[in-house]
């Protein structure tokens, strides 16, 4: 298994690749710097961001690898998930959603991998992500809370997870009933080495609409927020991404 990050020499597809990065990091795997060349991109800068990502790598002692392929983007990527095993793939998505970007048929392409979609508005948070926090549904996919714990011990962080399930909490009249759906994930933070002080669960019926989120981003410095997708539809996750200045990932896990 590797993770897997996609470059084209832009700023946004390499601080991405730093998220990759230090996932691959906690979850000691290779660390794989993925370039499909189209024609379209400038060959100079992709070698910069090869040679930041391979001096990062040698200074963490995590093994890279740079893989060239040649073509369109989602044959290319279909092909390279078919021959080697990929833990996540990584990718940079732009900054406002009324620009064009490969993600969209990334994601759509059925790819049999989970799918790690990165929005840096703050390249400054990407190297700094002291706060994070997960965005989830009722039950949170064991692959999206994997990379968020990573990050979060890699980065030495504190993180919130905002989990809002309407059926459980609605059912719940006492504290142990209220607290049943939150322990495991304090538990399996607990497990990975995570001070239990360094992690809170926000119990709630339902997600925070759009506006009220994008304040509570604001008002408790979140450095980095992780949506799993189907948590809110896709335009209000690009509405909440365009006027949001933190950093987010969405999770797509494969629907194998």
């Amino acid at each position: 298994m590797r993770v897997v990050s996609m470059i084209n020499g832009s700023l946004l597809s390499e601080a991405a690749s730093f998220y990759a990065f230090s996932y691959a990091q906690a979850v000691q795997l290779p660390f794989t710097a993925l370039f499909v060349d189209n024609g379209r991109e400038s060959e100079e800068r992709v070698q910069q961001s090869v040679n930041a990502l391979q001096e990062l790598a040698n200074a963490n002692e995590v093994e890279f690898e740079f893989v060239r392929l040649e073509g369109e983007v989602v044959p290319q990527l279909q092909h390279y998930c078919q021959l080697y095993a990929v833990d996540t793939l990584f990718c940079a998505t732009r900054r406002e959603s009324h620009l064009r970007s490969f993600s969209e048929n990334i994601v759509a392409s059925g790819i049999e991998t989970d799918i790690a979609v990165v929005k840096v508005k703050n390249v400054s948070h990407v190297r700094s992500a002291k706060r994070m926090m997960l965005v989830s549904s009722e039950y949170i996919n064991p692959h999206v809370y994997a990379m968020w714990l990573g990050l979060l011990k890699v980065n030495e962080g504190s993180g919130r997870i905002y989990l809002s399930a309407e059926k459980a909490f609605a059912k719940a009249s006492t504290k142990s009933g209220l607290k049943y759906q939150a322990a495991p994930f304090m538990q399996i933070a607990t497990l990975s080495g995570i001070a239990a002080e360094k992690l809170e669960v926000i119990n709630a019926l339902k997600p925070m609409d759009p506006e009220a989120l994008l304040r509570y981003l604001v008002e408790n410095n979140i450095d980095l927020v992780v949506f799993r997708s189907g948590v809110y539809p896709a335009a209000t996750l690009n509405r909440i991404g365009d006027h949001s200045s933190v950093n987010s990932i969405t999770f797509y896990p494969w629907k194998g």
